[in-house]
């Protein structure tokens, strides 16, 4: 996911909006400083994933976001929680999306 986010961080960019790319490299233990501090600067978090959203990684971060009374909302990319078949990750992505 880290080169599809890299990309869209790069069209945001060209289309004049300011982005950063994070790479969190694991969910557990979530890295509470990096939220807390992006969280003072940031309008937004966008967190994609390649399986279901709920209980993911995204969730961890609205989770920790609450925790520390933030308000930054977030938007979370992934898959519907139900029953996904298997696939290629494009047809996936395009049946899903």
């Amino acid at each position: 996911m880290t080169s599809l986010a890299l990309e869209l961080g790069s069209r945001l960019e060209r289309d004049g909006y300011s982005a950063a790319v994070i790479n969190p490299r694991f969910i557990k233990p979530i890295d509470r400083a990096m939220l807390e501090a992006y969280s003072r600067r940031v309008a937004a978090f966008v967190t994609l994933e390649d399986h279901v959203k709920m209980g993911g990684f995204g969730s961890a971060v609205v989770e920790a976001l609450e925790e520390m009374g933030s308000q930054v909302p977030v938007v979370r990319i992934g898959w519907p929680d139900q029953f996904i078949e298997h696939g290629k990750v494009d047809d996936l992505r395009a049946k899903y999306d």
